[in-house]
């Protein structure tokens, strides 16, 4: 019985080995992702708890300068705030673009399978008619029933 060999075998490894990266390299923006998120809540946070502190002195008397760098405090704090969304919306894109790499390389790997499998199709149908013309070779040449 003749051994099945994949010719395509290096190529398999590489589309593999590109699938892995694209994997991780869509886990990593997954994770950058999640903590542009997790920042930008936190942002929203500070933002509203300065907010509630801003009406608070408001009503109960803010002197001039300090409402002054209250106000500057909070331009900032909306900035941040900006800067975080912003941020966000970088890595969700990027996250995107990685999962379209690795479905990419997922299909490419998928492709390789594929031919794979026909490929081992063709080698097992083409055992089957060599070990075929085997056992016919050592059939006799007679027929099996005779006339009568």
């Amino acid at each position: 019985m003749k051994r099945f060999r994949f010719t395509l075998e290096p190529v398999a490894t590489v589309r593999g080995l590109q699938e892995m990266r694209a994997r991780d390299a869509f886990g990593g923006a997954v994770r950058q992702a999640t903590a542009c998120a997790e920042a930008l809540a936190q942002q929203q946070a500070r933002v509203a708890e300065f907010v509630a502190a801003l009406i608070e002195r408001r009503t109960t008397g803010l002197p001039g300068a300090l409402h002054v760098s209250f106000m500057r405090t909070y331009v900032e704090e909306i900035g941040l705030e900006r800067a975080a969304d912003a941020a966000l919306v970088k890595a969700q894109q990027a996250r995107e673009v990685a999962r379209q790499k690795w479905i990419d390389a997922h299909l490419q790997v998928k492709l390789v399978q594929k031919l794979r499998g026909k490929a081992r199709e063709r080698h097992l149908t083409e055992l089957g008619r060599v070990e075929q013309r085997q056992m016919d070779d050592r059939a006799p040449r007679g027929s099996l029933f005779p006339e009568s």
